[in-house]
């Protein structure tokens, strides 16, 4: 049975959405670690990188699958 053509910007959300979602988990991972016996203060700015950048690639990957939804009607 042959799967339909995947479009586009559907194949474009779901890496930005994967990248993030990995990133995400990454962030969550290296946390945990620093979080041990050692820990580890980190800046207040990579702080915020490290949280936002995830959720700006989650954020692109929904807005580029609407659009792209949106276009397509």
């Amino acid at each position: 049975m042959a799967t339909p053509a995947t479009k586009p910007y559907i194949k474009l959300a779901y890496i930005l959405i994967l990248l993030g979602m990995g990133l995400f988990a990454l962030e969550r991972y290296g946390l945990a670690e620093w979080a041990g016996p050692n820990h580890v203060s980190l800046d207040g700015t990579l702080a915020t990188i490290l949280v936002l950048a995830p959720l700006a690639l989650i954020l692109a990957g929904c807005i580029t699958f609407v659009v792209g939804k949106l276009r397509r009607l």
